[in-house]
């Protein structure tokens, strides 16, 4: 497989999800980078936060953490 040469950012992520970003970025919290999940920096300031960005293999693993939330979200009703 080539390796991944687009990215997409957690605000991508969460119109195309459906979601608020900030449930994104608490999902991204359980992916690793073989999980499709990145940090990208974007400033030379120390104190600047990383944007959250992910390979199209990590949108799916991001969909199936979304969707596993929604299950057990279903279950406890």
């Amino acid at each position: 497989m080539a390796a991944p040469s687009t990215a997409f950012t957690a605000r991508y992520a969460a119109d195309y999800l459906g979601v608020d970003i900030e449930v994104v970025e608490e999902l991204a919290t359980q992916m690793e980078p073989e999980d499709g999940c990145l940090s990208v920096i974007d400033s030379l300031d120390e104190a600047a936060d990383p944007i959250t960005a992910f390979t199209s293999s990590g949108l799916h693993c991001l969909e199936e953490l979304l969707d596993d939330r929604r299950s057990a979200f279903m279950k406890d009703l």
